[in-house]
């Protein structure tokens, strides 16, 4: 008798493993399967923008995927694409002009990276060139040749684009030294200090559109942003080099109440282009279905990503195929 009861527990025991084991097969039927159990996103330091958006990257992919596990890896826009290339990580957020750098083996790199693909730009970043409002000697970029000039973290992608803009002007850093300017690279909040306290003449930073630094000087020194003219703005942008026009809103600073022209960069996500194309389609379409996960945990950024724009700055032909897979089923490429 004793052995029937085991028998029939043994069987039962059986049947709801069974059971189990369909329900779990079931549920992660609904789920693509990623080639690798892990994949690491390069971000930007704790406490920039990137860090939030890449945060709810490694969650949406980790809960989307079969036994994915998704982590994020401080870093910088020319850090992540070097990154990319010795394989630290498998995808990552940079700046449009560093990526065609990177390609060329231009300004930051000192040989070309072949092994990278576009997923998509995902919001603009506008320049601003500052002076403090009571500086009457600088309006125009002209003005800044023999100034003391701020331009954020070195190795960032700030410095890149400025000196891409500025050789519309035929400006670069001999230009400045020779006409005894002096340039200066450092975080943003030192910058803003440093201009607030007359240490530097002009500050450059990027925004989206307004750099919080700048923000909380100007309660006390007032500031004034230089525009870009228009023609070198047209120029730089036929140039198909990642940088385009755009416009610093009227009031985001205090007295400005005219939008100011300026060149804009966008932030991507870029990804190591031998991936599968079939992953990369996944990771494409699961970013773009998960626009509320982003708005809830990044608005400010996450009100800027859409379809309309995800192409914004980058060539087609340097898309990765399963992006490009995801942009012609949804019409965003025709």
């Amino acid at each position: 008798m004793k052995k029937i009861m085991y028998a029939m527990t043994f069987v039962l025991f059986i049947s709801l493993l069974a059971a189990c084991g369909s329900e779990t097969s079931s549920n992660s039927g609904n789920k693509p399967t990623a080639p690798d159990k892990f994949l690491t996103i390069g971000s930007g330091p704790m406490g920039s923008g990137w860090y939030p958006i890449t945060t709810t990257m490694t969650e949406i992919y980790s809960n989307s995927f079969v036994n994915l596990n998704a982590t994020q890896l401080e870093g910088g826009s020319t850090a992540n694409i070097k990154s990319l290339n010795v394989g630290d990580i498998q995808m990552g957020l940079n700046y449009t002009p560093d990526f065609i750098s990177a390609l060329d083996g231009g300004f930051g790199f000192d040989e070309p990276i072949k092994d990278i693909a576009a997923i998509a730009a995902l919001y603009p970043v506008y320049q601003t060139i500052a002076t403090t409002a009571d500086n009457k000697d600088i309006n125009s970029i002209e003005d800044i040749v023999d100034k003391h000039i701020f331009l954020g973290p070195k190795g960032g992608g700030g410095p890149v684009a400025f000196w891409k803009m500025m050789k519309e002007y035929g400006i670069d850093e001999e230009t400045i030294e020779a006409a005894g300017g002096q340039v200066s690279y450092g975080n943003y909040s030192d910058g803003a200090s440093m201009l607030k306290d007359g240490n530097v003449d002009v500050f450059l930073g990027g925004g989206a559109p307004f750099i919080p630094a700048l923000q909380e000087i100007e309660i006390t020194n007032p500031i004034k942003v230089i525009p870009i003219e228009a023609d070198k703005l047209a120029s730089i942008e036929e140039k198909g080099i990642g940088i385009t026009a755009g416009e610093i809103p009227a009031g985001t600073y205090k007295g400005i109440d005219k939008p100011t022209q300026t060149y804009v960069m966008e932030t991507m996500l870029t990804v190591q282009s031998e991936f599968d194309k079939e992953y990369v389609y996944q990771l494409t379409k699961l970013f773009w279905e998960n626009i509320d996960t982003f708005e809830e945990q990044v608005p400010e950024r996450a009100k800027s990503f859409t379809i309309d724009t995800a192409l914004n700055g980058i060539d087609l032909e340097l898309l990765h195929p399963g992006a490009k897979q995801y942009y012609e089923e949804v019409g965003a490429i025709e």
